[in-house]
């Protein structure tokens, strides 16, 4: 593709996300590893009706039991007064057809420690179209938290951001979660996958402006990564697969931001089995594959990586799109740096 067929795409892209800030929820089918719960589909209907922290009517008192199927009669932020945190079974929280502009978790103060949303130990559960931003705490302040035997879990078209530890981590004998078409953005660890997790499928989400954990698979984890865009990793690294952690990773889409070291887009350091396939990475990225053939997982929908840039950039995240979430994705769009050569794309499949 010469300079100018280049540019002309890059425009096309981005009038394609201005159109879509104001768009309805992309109706896209849940897929992976997370898909074989129905979440609370069948259980209780619940509405929430206010905005507050807790009480009657609101997100906490809805989740605090199990089989429940929650939708939302209002719009706005919640401020959390401490972690929500939720160990039930068969839950969905359905923010799609709340009013405008959506539901947003946050913390009310900066005395919330911990994690903003906590899946302890929670199953069969299914989360779409929320945002969950600015945990604030340094040093535990994680958006979303899956950890202690949590399994069947599905998080789709959510949007997290501005954690003061992780955005979305994922710990500690958990298995079968899918998290599909998200917005994983702007903090320094953006998402730590670890501790023997199993079974975990990470697909058509933008990982941006995450200064490393893009995502970081540790530990003897599994993860089948296909069709994500990741964009600007500062000077420190993408995504990394260590200590034992293996991988499908297929189809991606790397795009170092101007500061980030091209060479470190994804990072093998000591992992176990590793299966790579078209991934677009910048020409200084070395990592090879350590294995011939993909590990099993469920199929996704897979894109080609220019067909899944464009389609990452319009659809992932919360919707109706707020003011970050559609410049981070402009700013992907729009971004200068070359990280391949476009006459050449085939070339760069590793």
């Amino acid at each position: 593709m010469n300079a100018s067929v280049k540019t002309t795409a890059v425009v096309l892209v981005t009038l394609a996300l201005a159109c879509a800030a104001g768009a309805v929820f992309p109706d896209r089918p849940i897929e992976g590893f997370g898909t074989e719960t129905t979440g609370g589909l069948g259980g209780e209907q619940y509405v929430v009706t206010s905005l507050a922290d807790s009480g009657p009517g609101t997100l906490r008192d809805a989740v605090s039991q199990s089989n429940r199927y929650v939708t939302f009669d209002v719009g706005g932020t919640i401020e959390l007064e401490a972690t929500l945190r939720i160990s039930g079974e068969y839950i969905t929280i359905d923010a799609t057809a709340a009013p405008n502009p959506g539901i947003t978790i946050t913390a009310a103060h900066s005395g919330v420690t911990a994690a903003l949303l906590d899946l302890k130990g929670a199953s069969h559960m299914i989360i779409r179209n929320i945002r969950v931003i600015d945990a604030p705490d340094p040093d535990t302040g994680d958006n979303l938290r899956i950890w202690d035997y949590a399994h069947h879990i599905v998080v789709d078209h959510c949007s997290f951001r501005r954690a003061g530890d992780g955005n979305v981590d994922i710990c500690r004998d958990v298995h079968d979660v899918t998290i599909q078409w998200c917005i994983i953005a702007d903090t320094v660890k953006n998402s730590l996958i670890a501790e023997r997790n199993y079974n975990i499928s990470l697909h058509h989400n933008l990982y941006v402006h995450g200064d490393e954990r893009n995502p970081q698979v540790d530990d003897t984890t599994f993860v089948d990564f296909v069709n994500n865009v990741v964009f600007g990793w500062a000077g420190n690294y993408g995504t990394r697969i260590r200590n034992g952690a293996s991988a499908n990773i297929v189809a991606n889409y790397y795009v170092p931001d101007e500061g980030s070291d091209a060479s470190d887009a994804l990072v093998l350091d000591g992992a176990g089995p590793v299966y790579m396939d078209e991934n677009v990475l910048p020409p200084a990225c070395p990592a090879q594959g350590t294995c011939g053939a993909m590990m099993a997982a469920p199929a996704v929908t897979e894109m080609d990586p220019e067909t899944a840039l464009r389609a990452v950039l319009t659809e992932a995240g919360a919707h109706p799109r707020d003011i970050d979430d559609a410049d981070y994705a402009n700013q992907v769009g729009s971004s200068p740096v070359e990280n391949h050569s476009w006459g050449a794309i085939k070339a760069m499949y590793r």
